[in-house]
């Protein structure tokens, strides 16, 4: 027995060695293509271009992970099966669940080295890419590089800023805290509280503005607005060019940023929809599998390589379109934002229940 799992485990992960390396590089290649306009009229540096494509690579192997799984487990199977391999293990007793385990086995721990790789590679990757495409289009944001959704600190010549929390589908900002100093920086001259600011038209509308001045330490003068077009030194696009977005942010990260969401009063659908997908996401590989395995193991006569990629591909294609109808209903609000993360693995473990109950082996 132990010969047999090691003969399955050693073909599956040849297979997907070279299934991975394809589909990454397809998808590179036409990244490469899609970009390339822009390379022949910028014309950036060749370091610029290499590593603008290689930060791109572990966003790229995290999208395609689990496409790779289901060729796999189809070409592995289904050429074991032409080969009367998989015949010949069944007629000596051999269970199919038993010649199933190993590739399921192997795609458990690529699931969980799937989630780790998009918790603590990816986000780093895709920030580093943003700089790097920041550079080669020449918008280069001049806030600070640790510019983030929540709790944004940066400088002014004497005054200083704080935005307590940034919300992009709303255009809006909040909790912002403005301190004005003296020109030689050492005393406190007015600070000023704004519960919330929308950008409008090329302008920040304000709402909740109380305003303070203070002389030798001690409050002078004090005044409240219900609302007034705010004069800030920056613009909407700094904070949608600088700011995380979810495929910048890790699990713990996306999920704090969630409850401050919460707290304030916003709506959160799009970002727990992306939180629930950090972990569904690299689950979506087991259960891919176990929809093609009863076909794959199947003895046909015209089975073949090519129609075992045609099968995978048909799959693989509308998990993806199921996916991505179910985000857009979670995003939507139209769906429970884990309920539309979870929904294309609940439809494919169930559709994979039926065909192997009805799988005659």
């Amino acid at each position: 027995m132990k010969i047999i799992s090691r003969y399955i485990i050693d073909e599956f992960l040849q297979v997907y060695l070279i299934s991975i390396t394809a589909l990454s590089g397809l998808y590179i290649i036409v990244t490469i293509f899609e970009s390339l306009k822009d390379i022949i009229a910028l014309q950036p540096s060749v370091n610029a271009i290499v590593m603008f494509y290689v930060t791109q690579m572990p966003g790229i192997v995290y999208q395609t992970v689990p496409m790779a799984a289901l060729l796999t487990v189809v070409i592995v199977y289904t050429v074991m099966s032409r080969n009367n391999e998989i015949g010949s293990l069944l007629t000596t007793g051999i269970s199919p669940f038993t010649i199933i385990k190993p590739a399921v086995i192997i795609v458990v721990i690529l699931s969980l080295l799937h989630f780790v790789l998009g918790e603590y590679v990816v986000p780093q990757a895709n920030i580093k890419n943003a700089m790097l495409d920041s550079q080669i289009h020449h918008t280069q944001s001049s806030l600070s590089k640790n510019f983030k959704v929540n709790n944004i600190w940066f400088r002014s010549g004497t005054d200083i800023y704080k935005v307590g929390l940034f919300v992009p589908w709303l255009d809006t900002i909040k909790d912002i805290t403005i301190y004005k100093f003296s020109k030689d920086n050492s005393t406190l001259v007015n600070r000023t509280d704004v519960n919330a600011a929308r950008w409008n038209h090329g302008a920040w509308d304000a709402t909740d503005i109380y305003m303070r001045d203070f002389q030798g330490g001690y409050q002078t003068a004090y005044a409240f607005s219900k609302s007034t077009e705010l004069q800030l030194p920056f613009m909407i696009s700094d904070f949608r060019h600088t700011g995380k977005t979810p495929d910048e942010m890790d699990y713990s990260e996306l999920k704090s940023y969630i409850k401050k969401l919460k707290d304030e009063g916003y709506t959160y659908a799009p970002y727990d929809v992306d939180l629930n997908s950090k972990i569904t996401y690299p689950l979506s590989s087991l259960f891919v599998i176990l929809l093609v395995v009863p076909f794959s193991l199947k003895k046909r006569k015209t089975s073949g390589v090519m129609l075992a990629f045609g099968v995978s591909l048909a799959i693989g294609f509308s998990y993806w379109i199921i996916m991505a109808l179910s985000m857009s209903m979670g995003n939507s609000e139209i769906l429970n934002g884990a309920l539309a993360a979870w929904l294309p693995n609940i439809m494919t473990l169930l559709a994979a229940c039926v065909v192997i109950l009805f799988t005659k082996w």
